[in-house]
């Protein structure tokens, strides 16, 4: 009879023990990261977000003042970067003012004059907002092709020689929102799409709904 007991003991334990070994197992699951292409927060030095928007992209709102804040809030938040070595937008627009015509899209006249280490070039290439009869619904669009380079124009991200740029594409249906709040998560979604790649991302949060995957990773 001991020896059953016994036996009925061990076997509870061994249970009970693969049940909270599974829950811990789950756990670390959920803490596991993709490790950064790049980690710029190992990096010193000012950082300046250099967007530039086409002409022809027409907007209710500067795609450019709200991406390069939105991106700043993330490596901030998310890859803590200090926010002293992040150029706000009201110092690049400064910047541009007092450029020649022809350099004030251009990244690298941006990052000299504003004495940054690094600069992260985003293109929008694509955007798209749309209505329906119910004024309060939305669909959107936007794509981006993003570029790290260091103050010496050296590009540091994507680092596969093939890889000339990042593309990233977001969007959504049937939101319901103003015209700003629909900018604003079209904005904040790409700024994750980008600045994951900058830092070690949790596993579970990497993809994000708004997230296009399929046209990901086209060349610049």
């Amino acid at each position: 009879m001991l020896s059953i007991t016994a036996t009925a003991v061990f076997w509870t334990g061994c249970k009970t023990a693969g049940y909270v070994g599974g829950i811990l197992s789950s756990e670390t699951d959920a803490e596991k990261v993709i490790p950064a292409e790049f980690d710029l927060a190992k990096t010193d030095g000012n950082i300046v977000i250099a967007v530039s928007q086409p002409a022809w992209i027409k907007t209710p709102i500067d795609l450019r003042i709200i991406l390069t804040n939105a991106i700043n809030t993330t490596l901030e938040e998310k890859a803590k970067i200090k926010k002293r070595r992040l150029i706000p937008y009201a110092d690049v627009l400064k910047c541009r003012r007092e450029l020649a015509d022809e350099k004030r899209d251009d990244p690298f006249a941006i990052t000299s004059k504003l004495n940054a280490q690094y600069v992260l070039a985003i293109q929008i290439t694509d955007f798209e907002l749309s209505t329906f009869a119910e004024e309060d619904l939305f669909n959107g669009t936007m794509i981006t092709k993003s570029c790290l380079f260091d103050a010496n124009s050296n590009k540091i991200w994507p680092q596969d020689a093939n890889d000339t740029s990042r593309q990233i594409t977001v969007g959504f249906e049937d939101e319901k929102a103003t015209a700003e709040l629909a900018v604003g998560k079209l904005a904040a979604a790409t700024a994750h799409c980008i600045t994951r790649y900058l830092y070690n991302c949790k596993k579970e949060k990497f993809r994000i709904a708004e997230e296009q995957k399929e046209l990901d990773f086209y060349t610049w």
